[in-house]
């Protein structure tokens, strides 16, 4: 029995941390919206390259959290992209709607594009030069830069 509570407490400690952690880089802006990519969410799984893309209000209230999270999955040798989850956070942060395409085609990537740049971030490990936020909640409390 005595060896079995350090166990546990391990174990509870685990499941109480934190589940995964963010560093969301800015990659583009434009007057009305901000696009950050999560270079922690960055997953290799065989030839296909994950990552996790928010586009974010710059014209919202201050303390409006609302947003979009969309996973970008890239076959970077290939220069192929596709879309396989769209989620939508209302304006306490919180997940309202969930779009996922598990067997959405695969897109070139056409050259300085959108797409192009979250492949630059995803495959190539571009990164921000202007800092990066621990979530979208510090970027939007940050004063939205």
């Amino acid at each position: 029995m005595k060896a079995i509570l350090p166990l546990l407490s391990t174990v509870l400690a685990l499941v109480a941390a934190p589940a995964v952690a963010e560093d969301w880089h800015k990659f583009s802006s434009s007057e009305s919206r901000a696009y950050l990519a999560d270079v922690d969410s960055i997953t290799v799984d065989g030839n296909v390259t994950a990552i996790r893309v928010a586009i974010v209000s710059r014209t919202a209230a201050a303390g409006d959290y609302h947003h979009v999270v969309d996973q970008f999955n890239f076959r970077c040798d290939a220069n192929q992209m596709r879309t396989v989850m769209s989620n939508d956070y209302d304006e306490t942060g919180n997940l309202t709607d969930s779009y996922p395409e598990p067997d959405a085609e695969w897109e070139a990537v056409v050259a300085r594009s959108y797409p192009s740049v979250v492949k630059s971030v995803a495959c190539d490990g571009a990164r921000s030069s202007e800092g990066s936020w621990p979530s979208i909640v510090a970027f939007v409390d940050g004063g939205r830069l």
